[in-house]
């Protein structure tokens, strides 16, 4: 049976996949009023699979349990771009507005994220999981002056926090076009490190692990909500030991603490393209592809010669309401095929499947990873859309915490880091859409009249939403 969402990525999976899925799920032992756990984990998607994962491979005897209120990667680890990359899911200025929080801990965040793509692609090799893991490093591109002054304060600005010069590389527009012949590109940077992946793959494979190690995952099983040593369901208490919600953009619905929202991300997947395609436009290396629009895209080119191509065109609705199973308005996916045909023009792409998702933004756009060790209880969320890689990362970091570990990991930046909370409606509805209008229209007017650097209003709608 297929999952329920929209994405190609979950519709694609093959019936082998499928199949092997189901019958390990069936082997899940029941839930009973004795139901108790060593850790409970709460939503089934990226986060939870990895933080299952480690707690295992740490200690092989503990009892783990994940409750999924629909499928394993039903939200946004099932509806994602694919990007394994090296974007901190940070706002690096507001994180520094904070006095304990220095360069140099930015500068092992950094680091350690960029050490997560090979972490991930160790477990994927150990573990048998075939995602279509492709490391062919990361594109940004500027397709115009004002972007590429942009990319420019961009490059500087990623410099100071960690990356080598074989690391980070400003390119020409010819360069740039030796990689992927964007006709409009006047300038790029090139990340050594980066790698697309089929993240419902990964999803699938990772739960295959799991169940083979004992975890008892437990799908279209809602927590209703959640208590010190314990979770309720619809059947009854679980008691846990240890209790973490892993539920990125729908955690607000358990906390409620409106310290994380839903914004949705939009995708559109073209047709397998042929090999005159291909020929026109490079892209050999199957590098991740993104602009420094103020309206951003992103983009990959999949093992099977698709272009994903994603972006923000209906990015928040009233009251916090999440993409529902995903399906994604006509006129979103036009401004998405309008803005891919810019890039690649003059080519008549054939769309198989358009989709939506929400991922987890919080008030300051930073994420945390925060357990208190007297409670037992512990979240992780608020990746912003970067969470294909940290998610791992944070994973790890709970770990170390819930076995009262000191490490390296424990010290960084977002371990029990405190976000800010968010307005109440209508103002947090109003402040997101002017937000994200004005950012259109700076777009539009740089685009239309040529500027040679970006217009001043687009500070202004960074600031409304905490982006700067």
């Amino acid at each position: 049976m297929k999952l329920n969402n929209l994405s190609f990525w979950s519709q694609s999976l093959s019936d082998d996949v499928l199949a092997t899925r189901a019958a390990l799920m069936a082997t899940v032992p029941p839930l009973s009023a004795q139901s108790h756990f060593d850790v409970v984990i709460v939503g089934g998607g990226f986060s939870g699979l990895w933080l299952a994962y480690y707690l295992k491979q740490a200690q092989p005897h503990l009892s783990v349990a994940i409750f999924e209120a629909k499928q394993v990667g039903y939200g946004a680890s099932g509806r994602n771009g694919g990007w394994l990359s090296t974007n901190l899911p940070s706002s690096i200025t507001n994180l520094l507005k904070h006095g304990h929080i220095t360069q140099a801990q930015i500068c092992a965040f950094q680091r350690q994220v960029i050490d997560t793509i090979d972490e991930v692609d160790g477990v994927c090799q150990r573990e048998g999981i075939d995602c279509d893991l492709h490391k062919g490093g990361l594109l940004f591109v500027a397709t115009n002056e004002a972007q590429a002054v942009h990319l420019q304060q961009y490059y500087e600005k990623e410099r100071t926090y960690g990356f080598s010069d074989d690391e980070l590389v400003p390119l020409s527009s010819q360069e740039g076009q030796a990689l992927i012949r964007i006709p409009s590109m006047v300038a790029a940077v090139r990340y050594r490190d980066g790698a697309r992946i089929q993240p419902a793959k990964l999803v699938m494979g990772l739960q295959r692990v799991l169940l083979q190690q004992g975890v008892a995952i437990y799908e279209n099983t809602p927590v209703l909500s959640m208590g010190e040593g314990n979770v309720l369901l619809a059947q009854g208490v679980v008691k846990g030991d240890n209790v973490i919600c892993c539920a990125e953009g729908y955690t607000d619905q358990l906390l409620h603490n409106r310290k994380v929202i839903p914004v949705n991300s939009s995708i559109i997947m073209t047709k397998p393209l042929p090999d005159d395609f291909w020929a026109r436009f490079g892209w050999a290396n199957a590098e991740l592809l993104g602009d420094l629009a103020h309206v951003y895209i992103y983009a990959q080119r999949t093992r099977d010669n698709r272009i994903l191509f994603g972006g923000r065109g209906a990015p928040y609705q009233y009251q916090s309401r999440d993409a529902g199973d995903g399906h994604l308005d006509d006129g979103v996916a036009t401004q998405l095929y309008r803005r891919l045909t810019e890039l690649f023009p003059g080519y008549p792409f054939e769309i198989e499947c358009a989709w939506k998702g929400s991922l987890g933004v919080t008030r300051d756009w930073n994420p945390t990873v925060t357990f208190d060790d007297q409670r037992r209880q512990g979240w992780i969320y608020g990746f912003a859309g970067n969470g294909v890689g940290p998610t791992n990362l944070a994973a790890r970091t709970m770990v170390d915490k819930i076995l009262g570990h000191q490490t390296e990991r424990t010290a960084l930046p977002w371990s029990d880091f405190a976000n800010p909370t968010w307005e109440r409606e209508p103002w947090r509805w109003l402040g997101i859409h002017s937000m994200y209008k004005m950012l259109g229209w700076a777009d539009a007017v740089e685009a239309r009249f040529k500027l040679k650097k970006p217009v001043f209003f687009a500070d202004w709608a960074y600031k409304i939403c905490g982006m700067d």
